[in-house]
């Protein structure tokens, strides 16, 4: 018998989500935030977020060049 949920539905569920730190594998997005305060240090996340943050600003400068 097939399954009764639309495909749109089917693929959402399937789909996941990943901590930009660690990368480990959640179902869905909230339980990313969550990941995140439980396990990952607040130093950790703001230096993460620090360095992105660092990182974008450098590829600017260097496409004005």
């Amino acid at each position: 018998m097939q399954s009764m949920a639309p495909p749109t539905a089917t693929a959402r569920a399937e789909k996941t989500h990943d901590c930009p730190l660690c990368g480990h594998e959640l179902a869905a997005a909230n339980d990313v935030y969550v990941h995140l305060q439980v396990s990952h240090r607040k130093s950790e996340i703001s230096e993460a977020l620090i360095q992105a943050t660092a990182d974008e600003s450098n590829q600017s400068v260097v496409a004005e060049r």
